[in-house]
């Protein structure tokens, strides 16, 4: 009986329509949000020094596709100190953001090829640019913002 007065009000057909579409949309956020938090995890570990956990910078330039000596460049840390020490505290402040958009890609796509991918494609909001470009050119900030926007749900 529900389903014949759905089909002779198109209008109420519609609005359940709607409905059910952004039903299904909250709960797939439901979904994320309880990924996220049911259980304390480091995401990404492999990216980390197993003997001191700070993150280690070869293994980001590893996982980015990215030589080492680019990846320091960028940071502005010492090239021949970062690879003697890849996981120097003193590198970790500028490792930080550029693993956090890591950790974000990582939760939007799960493999690291994918992540790659979407390093290596322009962006809109990087001026055509692709993220990779931008992190290298000193500019993880910018990157990171557009990533924590996308996964909080924030329209840019």
């Amino acid at each position: 009986m529900t389903t014949a007065i759905l089909q002779r009000d198109p209008e109420l057909l519609s609005r359940v329509t709607e409905l059910q579409q952004e039903l299904s949309g909250l709960q797939e956020e439901l979904k994320a949000i309880l990924r996220r938090t049911s259980a304390i995890q480091v995401s990404l570990p492999g990216l980390h020094d197993k003997a001191t956990g700070r993150i280690d910078a070869q293994r980001v330039a590893n996982y980015m596709g990215v030589p080492l000596a680019k990846l320091a460049q960028a940071l502005h840390l010492n090239y021949k100190a970062i690879h003697r020490n890849p996981s120097a505290e003193a590198a970790q402040a500028a490792l930080k953001p550029v693993k956090r958009c890591l950790e974000i890609l990582h939760d939007f796509f799960q493999k690291p090829e994918t992540v790659r991918a979407w390093l290596n494609t322009p962006h809109p909001d990087l001026d055509g640019h692709t993220a990779l470009e931008m992190i290298l050119a000193s500019n993880s900030n910018a990157v990171l913002r557009i990533l924590e926007n996308a996964a909080a749900g924030v329209p840019v």
